[in-house]
């Protein structure tokens, strides 16, 4: 199975992405250097909005390239009491797929990749930076998440949500005491496993290994290490799930023990069956997320408010509520909130909860055609 850049390849628009993204390679340390604190107020270089059409003059029917159920009216239910028209929305199933795509020329004004392929999106000069002073929630944005959607001193992502990659377990056929994510690769649940389609299991699979490497930045040797432990593990799979709610129903129905899985599969599951969401003791995984605005967007006003909408602290509520996610509104009274949901997933302090060595935030995989190749070999053996 080939990786997704190889769709790229496929039309003129795609392999000139390409080739400027080759070109551009060698300076991905030197930018990625480049990355600065974010202020709370400021929020670095701003996008020349001077030069915009007004608003008024916009296409106006935003199209937001998002994750599946993000497209859910509670999100953006500000923007349309504003009177802007319905947003058009299209999915991805992962990121990769997205910056495929997008580099072979697919239109969209908003998306929402998690914070470490910004510098993809960069590279085959597919974004543009957000102008935070059109963007009232800015202010109570927290502003160590902001960092994370900055380079050289320029917001390039609006960091909105924030979670953890872990493992939901059955606690009726698997002992949470063991809180790892050998879980995930573990022969006695043979038949009762479940994989998200994502490069990401050859980290997982890194961590259990204990390579000696950056899971992010693996050399060959290693990441043909966890390629190989893949393989030999994918026997013990039920399936590789795309579709989150069928993961759900599997774990619900009793067919998977172990999954690979985000907060809302213990927030949905939770008061149904007997189920414990483990953050493995090799350190989370861990996510931010937030919108980015493409470089060529006719919408740009649009975008900003829509944006707005995002993040305000009402959006930030009901994103935990409902789903067990972050938010990075500062404002979000957590006393209104189930506690244990704030506990098990430390949403009081964000920062603690992101960092190391309790959780490992994902950052640039800078060979990442190399794990999106070694991840395609696992699924095709």
């Amino acid at each position: 199975m080939r990786s997704e850049f190889d769709a790229v390849l496929r039309t003129p628009t795609g392999r000139r992405a390409f080739l400027k993204y080759l070109a551009m390679a060698g300076g991905m340390g030197v930018l990625a250097a480049c990355r600065k604190n974010v202020i709370a107020e400021g929020g670095g270089e701003t996008s020349p909005t001077a030069t915009r059409p007004p608003l008024e003059e916009e296409p106006g029917v935003l199209h937001v390239y998002e994750w599946a159920g993000y497209e859910a009216k509670w999100i953006w239910r500000d923007y349309a009491r504003k009177g802007y028209p319905e947003p058009k929305f299209s999915f991805y199933t992962n990121t990769e797929q997205a910056i495929a795509k997008t580099a072979g020329g697919y239109r969209w004004d908003v998306s929402h990749p998690e914070t470490e392929y910004i510098q993809d999106y960069l590279n085959l000069g597919l974004i543009q930076p957000w102008d935070t002073s059109l963007i009232s929630n800015w202010p109570d944005l927290n502003p160590a998440l902001q960092a994370f959607g900055q380079v050289d001193g320029k917001q390039y992502e609006v960091v909105l949500d924030w979670g953890y990659s872990g493992v939901i377990i059955r606690t009726d056929h698997v002992d949470p005491s063991i809180n790892s994510y050998s879980y995930l690769f573990d022969d006695a649940l043979e038949g009762r496993i479940s994989w998200f389609d994502t490069p990401w299991i050859l980290l997982q699979a890194g961590l259990v290994l204990g390579v000696e490497s950056d899971i992010f930045d693996m050399t060959p040797e290693d990441l043909n290490a966890c390629k190989e432990f893949c393989i030999e593990k994918k026997k013990n799979l039920h399936s590789i799930w795309v579709d989150f709610t069928q993961m759900w129903d599997d774990v619900r129905q009793g067919n998977v023990w172990a999954a690979y899985a985000w907060q809302d599969a213990w927030m949905v599951l939770r008061e149904e069956v007997p189920v414990a969401y483990i953050k493995p003791k090799e350190g989370v995984l861990s996510w931010a997320e937030g919108l980015i605005l493409h470089a060529e967007t006719e919408n740009y006003h649009h975008a900003h408010e829509y944006a707005d909408a995002w993040a305000s602290p009402e959006v930030g509520t009901r994103l935990t509520s409902l789903w067990g996610y972050g938010h990075s509104n500062l404002k979000i009274d957590l006393s209104v909130l189930d506690p244990e949901v704030v506990e098990v997933f430390g949403l009081d302090d964000p920062v603690a909860s992101l960092s190391e060595p309790a959780s490992l935030i994902g950052r640039h995989i800078p060979n990442r055609d190399a794990y999106n190749r070694a991840w395609d070999e696992v699924k095709a053996a």
